[in-house]
């Protein structure tokens, strides 16, 4: 199956945005396929045609996910300024935006902390990955520089994972601000180790 053609490129966004909605007052085990169907109004058949079960909605729109903010940065401006993650994180903010009911997913469902506990994991991953490509001597020194890189992007990223989750009355950036003197000190150890 093509998911890039338009029909089925609509029914996925259905099917996914469907998810969402139902997982703001139900548990993703709670969440029968055909109620996920009827909510979507599509059949079992073509619910089948995209999927194996439920799960398999969230994790493809994980993927999803984090390949739309990977394509939409660019890697070599990822770490000129590491202190200043905000261009990176108003991308993710910008895709997640795209999704009509991700926010409200985010903000009540039991299941999103284990949703965005997996995606920081994948971005914090390719983030890394790309740290290290990026280094003059990354292969020398990756297992240190990972685990400092890790514990500074997850770090942020649990922070940002906090704010989606608020009513968002204070802005990222502001937040971001009185984290800057410990990414900073990060970033300082990740330069003398690469």
């Amino acid at each position: 199956m093509n998911r890039k053609d338009k029909s089925s490129r609509k029914t996925v966004s259905a099917i996914q945005n469907t998810l969402l909605q139902l997982l703001c007052s139900r548990r993703v085990r709670e969440i029968k396929i055909v109620d996920l169907c009827t909510a979507a109004d599509i059949n079992r058949t073509t619910f089948y045609l995209h999927y194996a079960g439920i799960t398999d909605v969230l994790d493809e729109l994980r993927d999803e996910i984090t390949e739309r903010v990977f394509a939409a940065t660019d890697p070599t401006t990822d770490f000129l300024d590491p202190q200043d993650p905000l261009p990176f994180l108003t991308t993710a903010t910008g895709v997640f935006e795209t999704y009509p009911h991700f926010a409200d997913f985010i903000r009540h469902s039991q299941d999103a902390d284990v949703f965005l506990t997996k995606l920081k994991n994948e971005f914090t991953a390719k983030l890394c990955r790309r740290y290290l490509q990026s280094c003059k001597n990354g292969e020398e020194n990756a297992e240190c520089v990972e685990c400092v890189f890790r514990f500074l992007t997850a770090g942020v990223l649990d922070t940002y994972t906090e704010w989606l989750k608020s009513d968002r009355s204070v802005a990222f950036s502001t937040i971001l601000a009185k984290c800057a003197p410990i990414v900073a000190a990060g970033q300082e150890i990740l330069a003398k180790r690469s």
